[in-house]
């Protein structure tokens, strides 16, 4: 499984990518910092999971969802977020967002990240 996570918290991006390394020691995970990094990598690295904060340097998450879910639709998005509030989870979830997730709750977002990866096998 091929996992792009979005995430500007250079500390938080390490502890997914370590946490994600034990689900699947195979999985390929690339990062981006901001909006401007996601957007041209996207395309080219096709990721069949994105991990996405809301909250970027240059630009909002949920702009980045609209753009990731016309490119391609197949792709699960999970907006991981310190704004979980309910207008944001509604927005996500209407424009495609496959899961939102509190950054508080790291072992949701590592468990959504371990079905999607046992799905692939299955």
């Amino acid at each position: 499984m091929k996992v792009l996570i979005v995430e500007d918290n250079q500390l938080l991006q390490s502890r997914l990518t370590i946490a994600l390394k034990k689900i699947d020691a195979n999985m390929i995970i690339s990062h981006a910092v901001n909006c401007k990094e996601a957007l041209d990598l996207f395309p080219t690295f096709s990721p069949d999971h994105v991990v996405l904060d809301i909250s970027l340097p240059d630009g909002s998450g949920i702009n980045l969802l609209q753009e990731f879910k016309k490119k391609n639709p197949a792709a699960k998005v999970t907006m991981f977020t310190n704004f979980p509030s309910d207008e944001f989870r509604k927005r996500c979830f209407e424009l495609g967002a496959d899961d939102f997730i509190d950054k508080s709750n790291m072992a949701g977002l590592l468990n959504v990240l371990r079905q999607n990866t046992l799905s692939l096998y299955i």
